[in-house]
């Protein structure tokens, strides 16, 4: 069975953050949540809207695709380069055996 892995790794203490989920779609916003949370505490609201970012992924990205997220998530990764530099953000695909 298929699962996909959301990782959080901060750099400053060393901590890891993974969870799993059984789908990519699943995984993706997760962790464009925490790239949210993470990233845009405090930003006003019509920044968020202007950056076309979401206000709450949870809710916001539900329509979206695998795909589309993926290509958010990698929008994310871009606009936010220079913002995380100590922490990275990643998923995994891997199989489980009963």
């Amino acid at each position: 069975m298929k699962i996909w892995i959301a990782v959080t790794h901060y750099l400053y203490d060393n901590a890891v953050d993974m969870t799993t989920h059984l789908t990519k779609k699943g995984a993706l916003i997760n962790l464009i949540e925490r790239m949210t949370t993470d990233l845009c505490s405090g930003i006003d609201e019509d920044e968020l809207d202007e950056y076309d970012m979401p206000h709450d992924p949870e809710e916001d990205l539900k329509g979206f695709s695998s795909e589309q997220l993926e290509q958010k998530f990698s929008d994310w990764c871009e606009y936010s380069f220079n913002m995380r530099e100590h922490m990275s953000y990643d998923w995994h695909e891997t199989e489980v055996a009963a």
